[in-house]
């Protein structure tokens, strides 16, 4: 996918499907782990082109740490057996504020 043509529909795909107070199963870390994977591809596939934009730079990687620092407390808490929606809670919310950014830079973006 080009940069031009990236919005925040390209995006929406891909959203963590997580809503705060979900327990922390499996099932949730084995999506958290392909979202999390799709968005990283999509990332890589535009990043050179995207570094020229601060602004979306900053947005695209901050967006893309949140999402993997949600996996991996993901993955630690059912590795454990935790699935106390608290111990995730700041990762979710890390993870809302990465995307909102990331949604406001693209809408004012003028491909």
């Amino acid at each position: 996918m080009m940069l031009q043509h990236l919005s925040i529909t390209d995006l929406q795909p891909i959203a963590l499907g997580y809503e705060e107070g979900q327990d922390v199963t499996p099932e949730l870390l084995k999506r958290a782990e392909r979202v999390y994977q799709a968005y990283h591809d999509k990332y890589l596939s535009i990043k050179d082109e995207a570094f020229k934009n601060e602004k979306l730079r900053s947005a695209l990687i901050s967006h893309d740490v949140s999402l993997e620092f949600f996996v991996n407390q993901a993955r630690s808490m059912v590795r454990y057996g935790r699935t106390d929606s608290l111990d995730i809670f700041s990762y979710y919310l890390e993870y809302n504020d990465s995307y909102g950014y990331l949604r406001d830079v693209l809408n004012k973006m003028c491909f």
